[in-house]
């Protein structure tokens, strides 16, 4: 008796443990079916035709999806689909061995074998193997590399779309990422895990601010300094006239965007800002960190910092430590424009600093014979120092003949493989260019968390050189040229859209460039008026 009572516990355990494995919750299903979705738009060949409308069967697929029960009503819903699509001819090309970049390629979800079943997981593998090779409806790739999003319908009055529609843009969104962002592999969240966490905040967004707020989550799991989302473009945003920089753990008035400007506002270099309108400035900006998109921490704490600084608003109150004493002023900001902060950065295009020294600011605008006239005023010069710490021209291949002898190659670089969604070719090597005339002294490149993107690329191209040496703090991490696309419902959003690496496939994404000395601006020395990375370069060159 007590064996019979014993195997029938047995059986009802193990058919109860079954039951629980075989269930799928909603976000699974859900998440599975935006996979799908993106995976038969990119792989499919009669889909990536353009030859259905494919937002519309995603919407009626739906609520066939959430209907299903386990797995296997699951796997049904998406082989009818399948079939329904067409016949896909064998592929003869397809399997054509090439030296793909592949950190980003990761189709394993296809053989889940707790979602799918065996007949579906077959299908969706014969699928990427026969699959599109020609010209895609959705996606192309322009000369320079980047991917350019085409033919998607247009959404208009959809700011806060209605659940379906929020999960479609949700879709759309997250694979585009999954097959052509060139730094998933380097993101601090898995992609597919980002899918599953995101899909409760849009279904449950109750209003416009709170989708919107979900969409900026979305786009700062991306741990990119290129990335951001942009709502309304007809807002126009006011500043304070300080740039606030992550100091000693502090926020910190680091430099002017004009500092006349400045002083009718009684803010200093060197100032702790504590406060917000009474609020603390530390708590608001952890707070704020995960709405912004940032490829390393101290660049995402500089990007909650303009947001908590600047915004609608005409005036702003700071509660500020100066000289051991804590007070409250008021701030007034105004259109950036009224700073004429480029004109004034471009101020000074170079400099002799010492008989042995020389500048050169890069945020300067120069015309081949400028940069001629330059060079040859600093030929006798045993150090040129080159300020790197804004964003200069794109002209770095000019540059680069007084940096080099002979051509270098610099950076490698990947774009976005069309015909297998997932996986990137490397393009030809990026190289300099070269001169017999090249300065033969020492170059010291300046670099800090203002070097963003281009600036960063320039000084990796500069520091090919013979003789040089890299000084200053991490920079932004965001290598390679930006994308900008349409999120559903007119929302514009960037991310970078190709790779770019050292030549021995160091990444310099997230990372920042090398650094050889480094160089962290102090309050003190802001306080004293000090520039102490370039006081470093000098003190090198001295010595």
């Amino acid at each position: 008796m007590k064996k019979t009572v014993l195997l029938l516990f047995l059986f009802i355990f193990s058919s109860n443990l079954l039951t629980a494995q075989q269930t799928i919750s909603e976000t699974e299903k859900l998440a599975s079916l935006g996979k799908i979705y993106g995976y038969l738009k990119y792989y499919h060949p009669e889909v990536a035709k353009g030859k259905f409308d494919w937002d519309k069967d995603l919407i009626k697929q739906l609520p066939e999806v959430l209907k299903a029960t386990d797995k296997e009503s699951l796997s049904l819903i998406y082989i009818n689909w399948i079939e329904s699509l067409g016949k896909i001819e064998e592929c003869k090309k397809c399997d054509s061995k090439e030296n793909y970049f592949d950190k980003n390629f990761d189709l394993r979800w296809t053989q889940d074998t707790t979602i799918f079943n065996n007949e579906l997981s077959s299908k969706l593998k014969y699928i990427e193997n026969n699959r599109n090779r020609g010209e895609n409806f959705y996606v192309t790739t322009e000369p320079v590399g980047n991917i350019k999003i085409t033919n998607e319908p247009v959404y208009t009055d959809f700011e806060y779309p209605k659940e379906e529609y929020r999960l479609l843009g949700l879709y759309k969104y997250w694979n585009i990422i999954e097959y052509f962002y060139p730094y998933k592999y380097l993101t601090d969240q898995d992609w597919n895990l980002v899918l599953k966490a995101i899909i409760p905040k849009i279904r449950n967004a109750s209003s416009k601010t709170e989708y919107q707020s979900t969409l900026k989550e979305l786009i700062g799991k991306l741990d990119d300094s290129h990335a951001w989302i942009v709502f309304d473009h007809t807002i126009k945003y006011k500043y304070i006239p300080v740039k606030i920089s992550h100091i000693e753990d502090k926020a910190v008035i680091s430099g002017y965007y004009n500092d006349s400007i400045a002083k009718l506002n009684n803010l200093k270099l060197g100032d702790v800002i504590l406060k917000i309108n009474d609020k603390d400035v530390k708590s608001e900006s952890d707070k704020n960190l995960k709405y912004v998109s940032g490829s390393n921490t101290n660049f995402k704490i500089l990007k909650t910092y303009e947001k908590i600084f600047n915004g609608n608003e005409d005036t702003i109150e700071l509660s500020i430590e100066r000289d051991g004493q804590i007070s409250k002023i008021k701030v007034n900001k105004y259109d950036f424009s009224d700073f004429d902060y480029l004109k004034n950065q471009r101020k000074i295009k170079s400099k002799s600093l010492t008989e042995n020294i020389g500048y050169i600011n890069m945020a300067s605008q120069f015309t081949a014979k400028e940069f001629d006239k330059i060079f040859d005023s600093f030929k006798t010069k045993k150090h040129i120092i080159v300020d790197l710490r804004a964003y200069p021209e794109l002209k770095y291949k000019m540059f680069t003949r007084y940096f080099n002898t002979d051509n270098r190659i610099f950076a490698k670089k990947y774009s976005p493989e069309i015909s297998y969604p997932g996986k990137f070719m490397f393009d030809d090597d990026i190289k300099t260019n070269s001169s017999t005339k090249a300065f033969k002294g020492k170059f010291i490149l300046l670099v800090n968390e203002d070097s963003l993107s281009l600036s960063e690329f320039t000084a990796m191209a500069f520091q090919t050189a013979d003789n040089v040496i890299t000084i200053g703090n991490q920079t932004a991490g965001a290598d390679g040229r930006n994308i900008i696309i349409e999120y559903l419902g007119g929302y514009k959003t960037a991310f970078s859209g190709y790779g770019i690496m050292y030549p021995d496939g160091t990444e310099s994404q997230r990372k920042g460039v090398r650094i050889d000395v480094e160089i962290k601006p102090t309050i003190n020395g802001l306080r004293q008026g000090r520039d102490e990375i370039l006081d470093k370069a000098i003190k090198i060159a001295n010595e």
